[in-house]
């Protein structure tokens, strides 16, 4: 059984998580939070920050099993 992370634990998951370079899963171009399309190739950018965010919520112990793991 995992223990839950300390609060202290969880920043800096969310802090090191915001950190992370985030590329098109099309075209590999760089982009970052608030965009909602791709600067590059124009692709839709939703499916990609919902697994994103599914992932540090598990990281995060708030939604085991969540989506995009």
């Amino acid at each position: 059984m995992n223990t839950p992370l300390t609060t202290e634990q969880q920043i800096q998951a969310v802090l090191s998580a915001l950190a992370e370079v985030q590329a098109c899963d099309n075209c590999g171009a760089r982009f970052r939070f608030g965009d909602l399309d791709c600067p590059h190739c124009g692709a839709e950018l939703d499916d990609y920050f919902r697994g994103w965010a599914g992932r540090l919520l598990e990281k995060l112990g708030i939604y085991p099993g969540g989506p995009g793991v």
